[in-house]
């Protein structure tokens, strides 16, 4: 494959990833092949490829018999699965993350810099993105590609949960200023173990951090009365 058509084919990944995570592409919804061929110019085989790398990833379900591409579901049981995932991969991070890595604090400030902008404009989609560079700053004094990789892939699709809890607190706006409040004062004890260098405190926050998205997603569904069991189990239209 070309340099130009591999630029297109991570342009498209880029862009569908995006649009799955802030759920514009809806759980469970066809991905029409004109968006990439229209909009990307695309020609078969590199569409083909950015279908591949997105089902690689897991966002999306390439189905036998001509069916095409789908947006993954979302359910109750990937939740599980999710949460448990997330929380493994933080309790690990913060037994092993390098404290001392150069640069780490300042980074992590300037990150921190960025998320309050973000959560101030309410930008739900940069929100998620700078807090997933959050998190990888501090994966990546680790030093170990494979762990990055995976952790990368995890913090994505919590993502895509945190935006679904964010665009269904709307309603309640009031609540929802407290949870941002809760979840930037998570960050900055974060920022201030770490520079106290305090990793037994540190383990303890990074595992309690990542507990509050599915505290939060629950206290969603309690709110509006509906079963945690039921809780996204959405179509196109759901």
């Amino acid at each position: 494959m070309e340099s130009a058509q591999i630029s297109q084919v991570e342009a498209a990944v880029a862009l569908l990833r995006d649009r799955i995570m802030d759920l514009t592409l809806e759980p469970g919804s066809r991905i029409d092949e004109r968006l990439l061929t229209d909009r990307f110019n695309l020609g078969r085989t590199p569409a083909r490829e950015a279908m591949n790398r997105l089902s690689a990833e897991g966002f999306v379900e390439l189905r036998p018999n001509r069916e095409g591409a789908f947006v993954a579901p979302l359910g109750f049981g990937d939740f599980a699965q999710l949460i448990e995932a997330h929380q493994f991969c933080e309790a690990m991070l913060g037994h092993r993350l390098a404290l001392d890595h150069p640069g780490l604090l300042d980074d992590l400030h300037a990150i921190q810099d960025s998320y309050v902008e973000a959560v101030t404009a309410r930008d739900f989609l940069r929100i998620t993105h700078i807090n997933i560079a959050f998190h990888m700053r501090l994966y990546a004094t680790l030093d170990n590609a494979f762990i990055e990789t995976f952790a990368l892939k995890i913090h994505r699709h919590v993502a895509r949960v945190l935006n679904y809890t964010y665009q269904n607190e709307l309603p309640e706006l009031a609540h929802q200023d407290e949870q941002f409040r809760l979840n930037l004062g998570q960050h900055v004890d974060i920022l201030t173990t770490v520079a106290d260098k305090d990793r037994a405190r540190l383990s303890t926050l990074l595992l309690e951090h990542a507990r509050y998205v599915q505290i939060r997603l629950t206290h969603l569904l309690q709110r509006r009365g509906l079963p945690s069991g039921t809780w996204l189990d959405l179509g196109p239209g759901g």
